[in-house]
């Protein structure tokens, strides 16, 4: 099996967003140097993209085939990153100091914080823990505090393979991250997350995102899941916004916060300056257990 494209393609666009400074600016340097690095690591036939996206006239080409396609998919990547690594910042500072990130493919947060000290646990297929492990050790970002775990949550309990690794504390208060991940998921292996969740701490938070695609017209819907099929995966659960939050909740979850595309546009793209959209649909949101 192939890493996943999906994750290599959010890879690669934030690393063109952020070769612009205004748009680097809102984030760590850690974070630009993370994909900078990652870009150079990635299989021959996308490497390509770590020179192209370097040049300005490159990056406004992609931007706008990008835009006509699909409107507001890029700065949705940007907002992403921003406001899931801000929910985690504001964690940390409560007092959580375990972090969990299933489905993690190429993302910065593990060795971000692990480097900080923070326990990190990543939890993703065989084959892209594999490229990962081989990046992390490359640029030396691999260390004790970060834990690359195989799971194939269609098949496997996180809670096993958690408590498979000795350095998991099931009792301390942890952070669940699942980044682009319930779009991919069916119902089972989502009723089974959220189980394991609460069979911890009863303080645990799961902070994820989530596509409504009602939200999107006809033809935009189309582009988006066609663009996901042709990298070879496949959207599953697809259900509205209100649906999830409702499946959520009589789960035994409780939605504690949430960021619109309105929000971030407001909030943050026109705040740097910059006159995209965000596509409709995409919500950050942090939930606790009821």
């Amino acid at each position: 099996m192939s890493i996943s494209h999906t994750a290599a393609f959010i890879a690669i666009k934030l690393y063109g967003l952020t070769r612009e400074r205004k748009t680097a600016a809102k984030f760590d340097p850690f974070i630009i140097q993370f994909y900078e690095r990652l870009l150079l690591s990635l299989p021959k036939h996308l490497r390509w993209y770590h020179t192209s996206l370097k040049s300005k006239v490159m990056r406004s080409f992609f931007i706008f085939s990008e835009e006509i396609l699909l409107p507001g998919d890029l700065m949705h990547i940007l907002c992403r990153k921003f406001y899931v690594g801000q929910k985690v910042k504001q964690l940390i500072d409560q007092g959580y100091k375990q972090i969990v990130n299933v489905g993690a493919g190429f993302d910065h947060l593990g060795a971000n914080y692990s480097i900080q000290g923070i326990p990190v646990f990543e939890l993703d297929l065989e084959s892209m823990i594999k490229e990962k492990k081989e990046y992390l050790e490359s640029e030396n970002y691999l260390n004790n505090n970060l834990q690359l775990l195989t799971c194939d949550v269609e098949k496997q309990r996180i809670a096993e393979i958690l408590s498979l690794d000795d350095s998991f504390e099931p009792l301390k208060k942890t952070i669940f991250l699942a980044e682009g991940f319930f779009d991919y998921m069916d119902l089972i292996p989502t009723k089974n997350l959220i189980e394991d969740i609460q069979s911890m701490h009863p303080k645990n938070k799961l902070v994820t995102t989530f596509f409504s695609l009602d939200e999107l017209n006809g033809f935009h819907r189309w582009v988006f899941k066609t663009g996901v099929s042709m990298v070879g995966e496949s959207l599953k659960f697809n259900i509205t916004r209100n649906e999830f939050v409702e499946l959520l909740e009589e789960l035994g979850m409780e939605l504690e916060s949430e960021i619109n595309h309105s929000k971030m546009e407001s909030d943050f793209v026109k705040n740097i300056g910059i006159n995209l959209p965000v596509m409709k649909g995409f919500y950050v949101q942090e939930y606790g257990i009821k």
